[in-house]
């Protein structure tokens, strides 16, 4: 292994001593349909009485964690489009919208609980109410969450409309609190927005949400900036401002400003405590993301107290070393002339950052081929340039490119939690290398549980006839015995 490759595995992802899970994981926004529970799983009900649970399928990154949704009474196909998602998740929380009958019902998931007293805490599952007044378009709206403590939440959107009257647009904020189980509405957030900020907020269009230090909120928008909502706990008047995406990054639109492709395929935006971290790739042919291109990543870093990003670190894919033991599971790595592994020759998807402030991870989707049910999440250790694990998932199931979420609420589960369980949704890929062998193996043990089975009956049979048999006999001698005497007599 060479010094890179041993430097990168020695910063291989951590797990919390306290709960046995890892610190972070990588987690598909979607949901599955599914009856299956573990330590993990929580429930409530809708507002109508049904009843629904949500269980957390844990794994250790680069490998995917996934969640469940199951509704008794409710196969799958009775779920409205689109299927359960994650919206957002924060510390111990995680942000989950499920369509019934075509209504969206929100869900805060909480990995340590509400505090029960003596009891130990267990996860729980909350509904998140509506707003009174009622807000127009309350369930399409954009939510953030942000963490109070470890215990509490706090949930929140911007609502935005236009006044007619002003002839401007007014922004309101809402804020739910889980300690006052109420929202609460400021009548107008103070906007700090320069000209060009305006220009870039009225075109904003949201794609995830981020906590920023310990009272703040962004929506970003990968292709033009974040709104951040400042002060969400003052209750005169929060602040609103704009942070425009790097200048310096890679142009992916038109003249026009249109993307050539979704910017998710290009970019992603974390953060971790108050540090905003942005990653972007550069690809030889932008419109090409195909096998054997090369491309460069680069990371950004700012604070909202900076003034501009700074550039943090670029790599071009060339000098990202590869393990000669990785060709194992992927000769198609090998580059004929260099005879070295070559990442470039993957057909790269989408990327996404670590949320672990210690470490400089980049994930990476990608595949063999485009078409593939098959694909690979590479974790490249940006730091020294070095591809430091892979893992196989499954996309057979996925009608667009999965996307994976940095987040790391599973480090909160308390010790009562037990990380023993089974990911079911883990085993799309090794099924399918391993079922003639698994067919063969069961088919083998339930042949022998069936001969045990007969075998015993045979015995118990035995056991049964002995009695009936002995018992025959005695009357048989008896019968002789009884002829003999009477003869001599």
């Amino acid at each position: 292994m060479g010094s890179n490759a041993a430097a990168a595995a020695a910063t291989a992802g951590s797990t919390s001593a306290r709960t046995g899970y890892p610190d972070s994981v990588l987690l598909k926004k979607t949901a599955r349909i599914s009856g299956d529970r573990n330590a993990t799983t929580a429930a409530c009900r809708t507002l109508d009485g049904q009843a629904v649970a949500v269980s957390f399928w844990i794994a250790d990154p680069p490998d995917v964690s996934h969640f469940s949704v199951h509704c008794p009474g409710m196969e799958e196909g009775d779920f409205s489009n689109p299927p359960p998602f994650i919206i957002a998740a924060e510390g111990a929380f995680v942000l989950f919208c499920v369509t019934l009958d075509g209504s969206d019902h929100h869900f805060v998931y909480s990995a340590r609980g509400i505090p029960t007293g003596k009891k130990k805490n267990k996860p729980s599952l909350h509904l998140l109410p509506d707003p009174k007044p009622t807000v127009q378009a309350f369930e399409s709206q954009q939510f953030g969450i942000l963490p109070l403590g470890d215990e509490h939440y706090a949930v929140a959107f911007i609502d935005h409309r236009w006044d007619s009257r002003g002839n401007a647009w007014v922004y309101r904020s809402y804020v739910f609190s889980s300690k006052t189980k109420a929202w609460r509405r400021n009548t107008k957030a103070l906007l700090h927005l320069s000209e060009s900020d305006c220009l870039l907020f009225d075109r904003h269009a949201s794609s995830k949400q981020v906590a920023v230090g310990a009272s703040s909120l962004g929506w970003v928008d990968l292709l033009r900036g974040i709104i951040l909502l400042s002060n969400i706990f003052d209750e005169e008047r929060p602040v609103i401002t704009y942070i425009p995406l790097p200048a310096g990054k890679v142009c992916i639109t038109d003249k026009h400003g249109n993307p050539h492709y979704a910017p998710e395929y290009f970019c992603d935006v974390v953060c971790y405590d108050d540090l905003i971290k942005f990653v972007e790739i550069d690809f030889e042919d932008p419109d090409c993301r195909a096998n054997g291109k090369g491309w460069k990543v680069s990371t950004w870093n700012r604070k909202v107290s900076w003034d501009d990003w700074s550039k943090h670190r670029t790599i071009d894919v060339s000098e990202i070393s590869v393990d000669p033991t990785y060709s194992a599971l992927l000769p198609c790595l090998l580059d004929d002339k260099k005879q070295e592994l070559e990442l470039k020759n993957l057909f790269f998807l989408n990327p996404t950052l670590s949320v672990s402030g210690d470490d400089d991870l980049l994930y990476m989707l990608a595949k063999v081929d485009e078409g593939d049910d098959t694909a690979w999440v590479a974790a490249v250790d940006m730091k020294h340039a070095a591809l430091q694990a892979l893992a196989a998932v499954s996309t057979q199931d996925s009608n667009a490119i999965p996307m994976y979420y940095a987040r790391a609420f599973p480090k909160y589960y308390i010790n009562n939690i037990t990380s023993d369980m089974e990911n079911p949704a883990q085993k799309d890929i090794s099924d399918k290398l391993q079922q003639a062998r698994s067919n063969s193996n069961d088919s083998g043990g339930n042949l022998q549980k069936k001969m045990r089975k007969k075998k015993q009956a045979r015995v118990v049979n035995r056991r049964v006839e002995q009695p009936f048999l002995l018992y025959f006999i005695g009357c048989v001698l008896v019968a002789i015995i009884v002829k003999v005497f009477c003869h001599l007599s």
